[in-house]
């Protein structure tokens, strides 16, 4: 495995590739926390330089189908962890400390900057942006919603903060899936979990649903985890589904919210969620690329307080992204204009 970051940005190993999915997409996709376990354990053991066997390999890449087939991933067997030497009952024991707690009564973040838009509109590239100032506390691909920041005290993994600013000009969907970089990230195990607002069906297929509480106290607490770990009062989160969320965080962080509307033509957008295999669906019905971009950008529009909003375009976060962002970093701390 490459030692150096830079190299598996350049040249990402498909191993890793894997192991980073599996982890991230069990997180999401399944109940069973010793599927947690194993992947954090696979994944930390690839980044120390450790081979993983072809049968755990062959494991990995079976959940990874069955996700993508119909949104779920197999069943968990003990036998590839046992054949692998890992011990999943001491696994669980060791990350008890980290895990989520119904008896901690979190504090709330002074601040909760929101960024909104469409999926492929450019959340991603702002959300990395705005993270890099250091002002922010946030999800990341490390965040499990279990044990929220658990893993971000695990040695040989590398905050992208910490790196050249080359990792900026990577496509977020590589830079994502190197094991030992930690990205910002939606963290959608822990949103889908607190606030639902859709059903997976498989691959980036979705149905839309009303948003609803389900579990407040997960989100303040996961929220909390990574402000008291990044020692920054102010939370930074993403997630184009927060479009169809604005209720329900005014309802659990009121005036402490701040949203920023990044703004992307309709038709590239359109375009890019075809080239992406993106689909949705609302009432039965699957919507057209076009329909998809309205009903995100007509839900913010709708429900995003003016007083507390502030737009961006992606042109100019693109051609002028140091002075987009010191405007944006001002609007946040002066207040709105």
């Amino acid at each position: 495995m490459p030692n150096d970051l830079m190299e598996q940005l350049r040249d990402p190993d498909p191993v890793g590739i894997d192991l980073a999915l599996f982890r991230t997409r069990m997180y999401r996709f399944s109940d069973d926390p010793r599927h947690y376990a194993l992947a954090e354990t696979l994944e930390e053991r690839y980044i120390e330089g450790q081979a993983i066997s072809m049968a755990m390999l062959k494991y990995v890449t079976a959940n990874l189908e069955s996700i993508r087939s119909n949104g779920h991933p197999l069943a968990f067997d003990p036998d590839p962890a046992a054949a692998e030497q890992i011990n999943i009952d001491a696994e669980l024991r060791a990350r008890t400390p980290f895990a989520l707690s119904q008896s901690v009564n979190p504090a709330p973040p002074r601040q909760v900057v929101c960024i909104l838009g469409p999926p492929r509109s450019g959340t991603s590239h702002l959300y990395n942006l705005l993270a890099r100032t250091r002002q922010f506390s946030y999800f990341t691909t490390a965040t499990c919603w279990a044990w929220p920041a658990r893993n971000l005290t695990v040695p040989h993994r590398r905050l992208f903060e910490s790196v050249p600013e080359e990792v900026l000009r990577v496509d977020n969907k590589a830079t994502r899936i190197i094991p030992a970089l930690v990205m910002p990230y939606e963290a959608e195990d822990i949103y889908d979990r607190a606030v639902p607002t859709y059903r997976h069906l498989q691959g980036h297929t979705y149905d839309l649903r009303p948003a609803a509480i389900r579990d407040a106290h997960l989100l303040r607490y996961a929220i909390t985890a990574h402000t008291d770990t990044f020692r920054r009062e102010k939370f930074l989160t993403k997630s184009p589904f927060n479009a169809f969320r604005i209720h329900q965080l005014e309802q659990l962080f009121g005036q402490a919210m701040r949203y920023i509307h990044i703004q992307r033509p309709k038709e590239q957008v359109a375009a890019s969620l075809t080239r992406n295999h993106f689909a949705f669906y609302a009432r039965g019905r699957e919507l057209s690329p076009p329909e998809s971009y309205e009903v995100f950008t007509s839900a913010i529009r709708a429900d995003a307080p003016r007083e507390r909003t502030v737009s961006v375009t992606l042109e100019a976060l693109r051609a002028e992204p140091d002075r987009t962002i010191a405007g944006l970093i001002e609007w946040l701390t002066l207040g709105v204009k």
